[in-house]
Formats: C-alpha cells, structure tokens, sequence
C-alpha cells in the first residue's frame, strides 16, 4: 500500500488502513499488556520496484528508533537518489515520504534554506492544489505550515516562524490523538474491558512515545504514530530553540518562562501557560494593537466616560470569557460594547476590570497568568499614571488606549478618583488554533460549560477567519525588538 495515506490521512485509504493497522496494534499490544516478552517490532515494508541496495536503506531508516537521527537522515539522501525517476504506482508518494522526512533533517540542523528546499519538493510531488489547500486539511496542514516556517526563518522572521510551528504542533497532537482513539476503538472490540482507557494513551502524549507505561509499547506496532511522533519531536526542539532566539532580545524571557512554563509533559490543564517564541515589548503602541484600536472605534471609551462618574470601586466586567457582576447599571454599555471585541470577550485566560487607584497611593495591577495575553488600559479621564517596571511612568490621557506586557510588574496612581479600564486581550501572534485548544483543554479550570467552550471558539474561529493575519501584520509593523531579531 503506498505510505502516503498513512502519513498523512488524506483519502480513502487512510480509513482502511488506519483499522488494519490498528488490528494488529491491538492484537500485539494486548499480548504484550499480558506478557511484555517476545514481541516484535512492526514496520513498513519496502516496494517491491526499489532495487536490493534501497530495500536495505528503506529497512535501514524503518529500524531506527529516531527517525531523524543522523544515520537515518543520510540513509534518505542515498535512497531518494534510489527513487528518482521511477514512475511504478505509489513512487510518488514514497518520494514524498523521504523527501519531507529530509526536509525535517533539515529542520532540525536549522538548514532553514535546504529544508525549504525539501519541504518544496515533498510538497510539488503530492501534487496537492495549493498550500491553502494543505492548510484547511489537518493531516495536510503540518507540512505547509512547517514549510512557512522554514521560509520565515530564512528572513530572520523568528516570531511568525514560532506562530506557524506551534500552529503545525497543535495540528500534530490532535491528529495523534485522532489515531489512539481509532486504535483504541479497534483494541476495545478485540479484548474489551482488558484495554486501559484511551485517556491512558493521550495522557502519555507529552512523552513524544517515549516514556510512559503503554505509549512506547504502541509505537513498536503502529508505524503512524513513530511518523507522528518524530514530527512532534523535531518541531518541539525547533520551538525551543526559537524560543532562545526570542530571549536574546527580550530579557525578560527567562523570568516569564521560569513562572509560567510549570505544565510542559504534563498536559493543559491549570491555569497557567508559557507560550514559545513570543515577543512583546515592555510598552507597545495603541495603533499596533487592533482590539485597542476597537476599544475607540467601537465606543467603549465614550461608554467608559460617560459611566465614570458611578463608579467608586473597582468592579469586574469580563470574567473568563464571559461578563461578570459589574455589568449593570451604568456599566452595561460597556460590557456591550466589550464582548463585540473578539480578543477580549473570548479571552479565557485573563479578566476585564475597571480598577479605581486610590489617590495618592500605588494600585499594583495583576501579573499575567500567560504570555500569550497582553494588556490594555483605558482611563476614563486625565489624571492616571501607569509605571511598568524598567519603564518610565507613563501619564494616561482621558480615552486613549495604552498597551504593555502585563508579565512585568506595573502599577497604577491618579491625583483624584480616575477609573481605568484593565483589560486582557489574546496575543496577536498567538493563533485561532491555539486559542481554541486552550479553551477546551482548560474549560474545567475556567468552568466553561460545553456549550460555553462551542460559543466561545466559534467568536475565535469567525473573528481568525476575518481579522487574524491583518491583526498579527499589524502588531509587527514598526516593531523596534522584531528589526533587532
């Protein structure tokens, strides 16, 4: 059977398949549970057209744990020369396996040019019709969006490059978990209640296959998830590497990621999140941000003004997604006005507040719980100033939004009584995919009900449709540390 249905699950046979693999999955892996002795390895068999000398390099790259290390990686550039040219049936889609197995090689060198290169030409040999195509198909879209990536890195764009890889890790993790649940299912019909929940096998993702009691096990039988799981490995080095990149310009990097990165192999599913590759300075313009810009445009700072006056404490507007005890009365406008702006209101993360400084002393405003938030704050009238650590106080005009990192410390004061709105907005760069796996993976822990998580992804999904990549080319315009990366 040609590889490329098994990689990548896009036709038909990808379904057939899947359940004659999971077949023998299930019958060698219940052995196994049983009695962990005396099983071999399954793995892909060469086509019968390759000559002796590309079967044994075939073989060669198909017994290697790692699939790719160093050795498998050379053996690839010996046996694309051994495919080259052969019109027999799959011999394309072989040469799309080797040759985005090559451009991932390339990847994790950081041969940013060749591995565009070899992305390119696995890419040209699927004949797929366009990336944009590849990218609305979610066992296609890893490969276009490592492709992206390669190109970005090649223009020293590190952050774009960081959005498209943990846009295509995303993607990898639940197509995985998509095969598990298939296996799964076929394990259950042959041994029953023998079979470890499937959540047994998800929880284990984070191992890469690697660690864990039943993962490692599986991988030994079902070739997809080593394919799957060597793609994860090499994108998880290339963000971590990426991400170093990000702290030589941004200093701060160290310290957001020694307090937030507490759940990386552990799953989603607290409150906290460290995203890779991110940059934002310490204090950005209101016109790079797009929901500050609604803020104005959309009449939450006429709102707020008008409203100001009622307002002596401070009181929460937007709570997790979802508006909260301060809107009424006066306020209502606002909380109107707000959930019509997609990056705050589906915000799941972060809350919306009018905070009201008492006069003369420092109000300290709340530190980020992800930095793939920002923040946005909006007085009501003249008379506030806000301090960011490292920064010098910045005095805030009556309707003009301003935003920072709400990673570093910062602080409020106003010579009288001054509401200002706080509010927290997704990260432009952070993307739909992203969001949503967010939303879901950590419903509990925002106590979004089932059908809160769907309305709110959907307020994600239609506003990426229409507005992310302007918004995300925007936040990048004039950007001093994105010209020093």
């Amino acid at each position: 059977a040609s590889p490329l249905p098994l990689l990548l699950g896009q036709s038909g046979a990808w379904v057939s398949m899947v359940r004659a693999l999971a077949g023998v999955a299930a019958a060698l892996f219940a052995a196994s549970y049983a009695d962990a002795q005396g099983q071999q390895k399954q793995k892909m068999e060469p086509p019968k057209w390759l000559s002796d000398d590309g079967k044994d390099l075939f073989n060669d790259i198909e017994g290697d744990a790692n699939p790719h290390s160093d050795f498998a990686c050379e053996a690839r550039e010996k046996l694309l020369k051994h495919m080259a040219g052969k019109g027999d049936p799959g011999a394309a889609d072989y040469r799309t396996r080797v040759l985005l197995g090559l451009g991932l090689c390339e990847v994790k060198k950081e041969n940013w040019a060749i591995a565009k290169k070899r992305m390119d030409s696995a890419i040209s040999e699927m004949n797929a019709p366009s990336e944009d195509f590849m990218l609305k198909n979610p066992n296609l879209a890893p490969i276009a969006l490592t492709k992206q990536a390669t190109d970005l890195m090649k223009k020293y764009e590190v952050t774009q490059a960081g959005t498209q890889l943990r846009r295509c890790r995303e993607v990898l993790e639940r197509n995985l978990k998509s095969v598990l649940k298939q296996v799964h299912t076929q394990m259950k019909q042959q041994q029953g209640d023998q079979v470890p929940p499937v959540d047994k096998f998800i929880e284990e993702i984070p191992g890469l296959g690697k660690s864990g009691q039943f993962l490692p096990m599986l991988m030994d039988q079902v070739p997809m998830l080593r394919e799957g799981f060597g793609f994860m490995s090499v994108v998880e080095n290339a963000l971590d590497s990426l991400d170093k990149k990000v702290a030589v310009v941004d200093s701060s990097q160290k310290t957001k990621k020694m307090r937030l990165d507490v759940s990386k192999g552990k799953g989603k599913s607290g409150s906290l999140l460290y995203a890779r590759s991110m940059f934002m300075e310490p204090i950005v313009p209101a016109d790079r941000l797009a929901a500050a810009q609604e803020l104005v445009e959309g009449g939450v700072a006429k709102a707020l003004e008008a409203a100001a006056g009622s307002v002596d404490k401070a009181v929460t507007l937007i709570k997790r997604t979802k508006p909260a005890s301060g809107c009424k009365d006066d306020l209502a406008a606002v909380c109107e006005k707000l959930g019509k702006i997609a990056d705050i209101a589906s915000n799941g993360f972060g809350e919306t507040r009018i905070v009201v400084p008492k006069e003369g002393k420092k109000q300290a405003l709340e530190v980020c719980t992800t930095n793939a938030n920002v923040a946005i704050v909006l007085a009501s009238k003249d008379g506030a100033t806000l301090t960011v650590a490292g920064q010098d106080p910045m005095t805030l005009k009556a309707g003009e939004p301003v935003v920072y990192d709400y990673c570093l410390e910062a602080s409020l004061e106003a010579a009288g009584k001054v509401p200002v709105l706080f509010a927290q907005a997704w990260h432009p760069e952070f993307a739909a995919v992203e969001r949503t796996t967010e939303l879901r993976s950590r419903s509990s822990s925002f106590g979004l009900s089932e059908d809160e998580v769907k309305a709110v992804t959907k307020v994600v999904n239609d506003h990426a449709k229409k507005a992310w990549e302007k918004s995300a080319k925007l936040w990048r315009a004039t950007s001093e540390g994105l010209e020093n990366m």
